[in-house]
């Protein structure tokens, strides 16, 4: 999607610093700079997004979709881009995303949904390893939305992983290794 609001630097009249301005197009198509009056990079940023915000909303808010048709929507999008089995695997984590808050439009999941889904999943007799598998690609999914200026942020981006337990290392003896080598 082409960015609605560019960034720009104009040089001072002394010719040694600069300052940032705003350059966009307001609703009526007329050209607008807005100078922003100090030269911090981080700053011009989220003002140049709280622009862009404003004026996606002006023009065309994003699409009410339920969480099964966003799904349909980002597989759509992905497809070749990703493998098979990842577009599946992504598929699975938001049908029991569903299962588990409902088939609720995308724009109200909120960090909380991701919270109750996580104990939700584990409760069912699932692992604390494929609960993080689940909850990985959904957060991949969500913030897709977000490059995709479908969302503002990623509502499970702070959603802790569940803690897998460590996986006790076998360390074969040396009669084991020669059966093993005689084996192959």
């Amino acid at each position: 999607m082409k960015p609605l609001v560019r960034l720009r630097t104009r040089p001072s009249r002394d010719g040694k610093t600069f300052k940032y301005f705003l350059d966009y197009k307001d609703e009526n198509g007329k050209r607008r700079q807005i100078s922003l009056k100090h030269a911090e990079w981080h700053k011009a940023q989220r003002q140049r997004d709280q622009k862009e915000r404003e004026l996606r909303a002006g023009f065309a808010k994003p699409e009410s979709m339920r969480l099964s048709e966003f799904m349909a929507d980002s597989l759509e999008r992905t497809r070749g881009q990703v493998r098979e089995s990842t577009l599946r695997e992504a598929n699975g984590a938001m049908n029991d995303l569903i299962r588990y808050i409902g088939n609720i439009d995308y724009r109200v999941v909120r960090h909380q949904h991701g919270e109750l889904f996580v104990p939700r999943f584990l409760d069912h007799g699932n692992t604390p390893a494929s609960a993080a598998k689940k909850l990985k690609h959904l957060k991949r999914l969500f913030q897709l939305a977000v490059d995709h200026r479908q969302l503002d942020e990623n509502p499970l981006h702070q959603v802790k992983q569940p803690k897998t337990p460590m996986r006790k290392v076998h360390i074969f003896t040396d009669e084991e290794c020669r059966r093993l080598t005689r084996a192959a």
